[in-house]
């Protein structure tokens, strides 16, 4: 009787499946090797940080009638958009940018780049044209998130949302 053939495929898959564990081990080992990046966030802070956005004019709130039932919404216009990674953000960013030029909104873009820096922490002086006190009215580009920075640059009443 003739021992089973091996089939081609079989021995590469295997390769494959050791290439993955191995790449696996090294990038787990390698993030316990280096510092993590915020070590330092406190010192890297910004001299504007205290200047901050000033108060927008009050957004119209939805009118509750006599009965109890809500009235018409009305659209927010101060909109922190935490962009993720494959969550189908690129779409919802594409909306926001139209919604944002239909209502002739500030956006706060990124200074030269696509993206705030990333993997850096946000800092306010990574948006063009930012002065101290500066408010913008829309963000939505990749960033990674620091919330006093974030905050120092939108109206009070601004929402924050994401896709998960």
């Amino acid at each position: 009787m003739l021992p089973p053939q091996k089939k081609p495929w079989e021995s590469m898959a295997k390769g494959l499946v050791l290439g993955a564990l191995f790449t696996s081990f090294l990038l787990l080992v390698y993030s316990y090797a280096v510092p993590p990046l915020h070590a330092g966030l406190a010192s890297t802070r910004t001299p504007e940080a205290a200047a901050s956005c000033s108060p927008p004019a009050l957004e119209p709130e939805a009118v509750i009638r006599a009965n109890g039932s809500a009235g018409e919404c009305q659209p927010r216009r101060n909109i922190v958009f935490l962009k993720t990674h494959k969550t189908a953000s690129s779409t919802l960013l594409n909306i926001l940018f139209r919604f944002g030029q239909k209502h002739r909104l500030k956006f706060a873009f990124p200074n030269g780049r696509n993206d705030f820096d990333y993997p850096t922490f946000f800092a306010r002086s990574l948006v063009r044209d930012y002065r101290p006190g500066a408010c913008f009215n829309i963000i939505c580009n990749h960033m990674r998130f620091h919330y006093d920075e974030v905050r120092g640059l939108v109206p009070p009443n601004a929402i924050f949302i994401t896709v998960l």
